[in-house]
C-alpha cells in the first residue's frame, strides 16, 4: 500500500478514535501486581452487583477476568506476558467481537491499542494500558457513562 494511503489511513483512524466525544483520560498507571480483581473492579454498576466470570486463556500468555453487571455492563480485564501476546489477543478475540456493532474503530498507536465500538448492542471503549488490556461495555450511554465513572483507570475529561 502506498505510504501516503497508509498515513491517510492512520490519521483517520486516530481522528475516528479521539473524536466523536470520546474524552477520556486514560493515562492512570496500571493495577499493582498485588491488587486482587476485587479491589479494583467496581462493586455495582447500574443496581447490579458484580459478578467475576473466569476468561478461558491459555495461562501462560494471559491471565484475567470479565467482570458482569447483570445484562447491562460488562468490564473486561486481560493481563497479556508481553506485547505480542497483547496484539494476539487483541486482533483474535477482541476485534472480531465489535463486528457485530454498526459503528467500529480500532488502532494500535505508537504500540498501544484503543478501540470503540456503537450500534444497537450498545456501547464498547477499549484500551491497552502498559500490559493490561481494558474494555468495558454497556447497553446504553447513561449505563456506560456510570461504569466510567466508577472504574479507577478511566475518567471523563
Amino acid at each position: 500500500m502506498n505510504t501516503i494511503i497508509k498515513l491517510i489511513l492512520t490519521c483517520s483512524t486516530v481522528a475516528l478514535l479521539t473524536s466523536c466525544g470520546d474524552n477520556y483520560e486514560i493515562n492512570f498507571p496500571p493495577p499493582k501486581p498485588e491488587v486482587t480483581y476485587r479491589e479494583i473492579l467496581p462493586v455495582e454498576v447500574g443496581g447490579n452487583p458484580v459478578k467475576g466470570q473466569a476468561l478461558s486463556l491459555d495461562q501462560k500468555q494471559y491471565k484475567g477476568i470479565m467482570a458482569v453487571y447483570g445484562t447491562d455492563a460488562s468490564l473486561i480485564l486481560v493481563q497479556c506476558k508481553d506485547q505480542d501476546a497483547m496484539d494476539s489477543y487483541v486482533k483474535n478475540t477482541v476485534l472480531p467481537r465489535l463486528e457485530d456493532f454498526g459503528s467500529r474503530s480500532s488502532a494500535k498507536i505508537k504500540g498501544v491499542w484503543g478501540l470503540k465500538a456503537s450500534g444497537k448492542m450498545g456501547r464498547v471503549y477499549g484500551w491497552q494500558n502498559s500490559n493490561w488490556l481494558f474494555i468495558i461495555q454497556a447497553a446504553n450511554d447513561k449505563i456506560f457513562d456510570e461504569a466510567v465513572s466508577k472504574f479507577a483507570f478511566i475518567s471523563k475529561k
